[in-house]
């Protein structure tokens, strides 16, 4: 039994990440802010200990909690969507907080440090992106994630941990933001309303956020560090995913694509390389993408 530190607990990859831990019996401490108001989005598990503390504190944690770390799960970052990415207040609080997280989790003897990352430390790429491709981040928030995965590399090789930095691209599925393209898609088609979109000509790739967390425990067992895309093998135009959502719903939905202009910034297209990860641990993806839409429907059915 292992002791698995994660931060973020109740965001949309957290409680995933709980529900494919707790099945191998780990001991699990559910790190989640003061007060927070999704703390319920845990009440379905009776065998994990939650200690509320806000990521501005986190140096604290050893007081709460008095046992050895195996591995720490880093999840906890504000600002991820919208004009807070170039938030550059938020996004250098992040990064202090997560050198603080760290060393926290050095303290505590910890073995295996993940790191939350995202497709966004690669910036705008139209070409396939492997983990060789030289980031160059836009946004703040991609900067400061770039900037603490850079760092916690050299920390962790000096204080012998193994890092593990998966960088998330397109999740989705059961919790994910209510807001979201896919789920406001699917709120408007169920209920046959007409739905204005780009022209959605741009490549994309989706990956349901259960095959993500098992990929995280596949890195964790692989015990090597390093950073990983975390993608699905499913990469095409954006129009595509469109219209399997207007098919599984059977929608009447008026789809008026090309609509939205893109940005004057120009289009942004994903095309994700997952050969590490797929020869490393031989993780696949399991759940398609329609059976992901279909899930989400009928769980909201319920």
């Amino acid at each position: 039994m292992k002791n698995i530190f994660i931060t973020g607990a109740t965001s949309f990859i957290g409680v995933n990440l709980i529900k494919e831990l707790i099945k191998s019996k780990n001991n699990i401490i559910a790190i989640i802010r003061n007060n927070s108001k999704h703390k319920d989005l845990l009440s379905e598990f009776n065998n994990i200990k939650i200690v509320e503390l806000d990521m501005e504190e986190i140096e604290r944690l050893p007081e709460l909690i008095n046992i050895d770390c195996d591995v720490f799960y880093h999840l906890a970052w504000n600002g991820t969507r919208g004009a807070l990415r170039d938030d550059k207040s938020i996004q250098t609080d992040n990064y202090n907080n997560s050198i603080n997280a760290l060393n926290t989790a050095q303290k505590m003897g910890c073995k295996i440090f993940f790191s939350a990352g995202s497709q966004a430390e690669y910036g705008v790429n139209s070409g396939l992106i492997s983990e060789d491709v030289k980031e160059a981040p836009v946004t703040e928030y991609g900067i400061n994630k770039l900037k603490f995965c850079n760092y916690a590399k050299e920390y962790c090789k000096n204080h012998n941990i193994t890092f593990i930095e998966p960088r998330f691209f397109s999740l989705y599925g059961i919790g994910d933001y209510e807001n979201s393209l896919i789920n406001s898609c699917i709120n408007k088609m169920l209920n046959n309303e007409d739905i204005d979109l780009t022209k959605c000509i741009q490549t994309w790739n989706y990956l349901n956020v259960k095959d993500a967390v098992k990929a995280l425990v596949l890195l964790q067992n692989n015990n090597k560090s390093g950073v990983y895309n975390v993608a699905s093998s499913d990469t095409r135009i954006l129009k595509d995913f469109i219209d399997d959502i207007y098919s599984v719903t059977k929608s009447k939905s008026k789809l008026n694509y090309g609509a939205i202009p893109y940005p004057s910034t120009g289009i942004v297209t994903i095309n994700p390389s997952i050969d590490k990860i797929k020869s490393e641990t031989n993780w696949k993806t399991e759940v398609t993408f329609i059976d992901g839409i279909k899930e989400i429907i009928e769980t909201r059915s319920k």
